[in-house]
């Protein structure tokens, strides 16, 4: 089930600016809101992810880590894709943020929850391989 939430595009628009700002400061890389940029943040999140694995940090942490990365790629898709909006996707009664359809009522994803998996599982999360899947709908 997907609620609109205009509420979740400003998060989302704050966490994403933060992801550009971080990545900036961490490797010197200009994120550009292209569709490629996805493969940057894919490689963040795989050093991101074997750190978690060798010293697992606080699952706060992780979870700032993965608002951050999630919003960037949802913005990402939504600005050059478009047909989504930001809003709250409930999955078996969990309330998650996500991009769906208006019109329908439909989620279509919900990104915040990749990139935590991506960080804690690791390379069989690969957030590049999963953005693909979503552009080529």
């Amino acid at each position: 089930m997907f609620t609109k939430n205009p509420d979740v595009s400003k998060i989302a628009e704050g966490y994403s600016l933060d992801c550009i700002d971080w990545v900036k400061a961490q490797t010197r890389m200009d994120l550009d809101w292209s569709d490629s940029s996805i493969q940057h943040i894919e490689g963040l999140l795989n050093s991101l992810s074997e750190m978690a694995a060798k010293n697992p940090p606080p699952p706060e942490r992780v979870q700032d880590f993965s608002k951050m990365f999630g919003f960037y790629i949802g913005e990402v898709y939504r600005k050059n894709h478009g047909g989504v909006v930001w809003g709250d996707v409930i999955i078996d009664g969990k309330k998650y943020y996500g991009l769906g359809n208006p019109k329908t009522g439909e989620a279509f994803i919900w990104p915040n929850v990749k990139a935590n998996k991506r960080i804690v599982l690791g390379a069989e999360e690969n957030v590049w391989v999963y953005y693909q899947a979503i552009t080529e709908k």
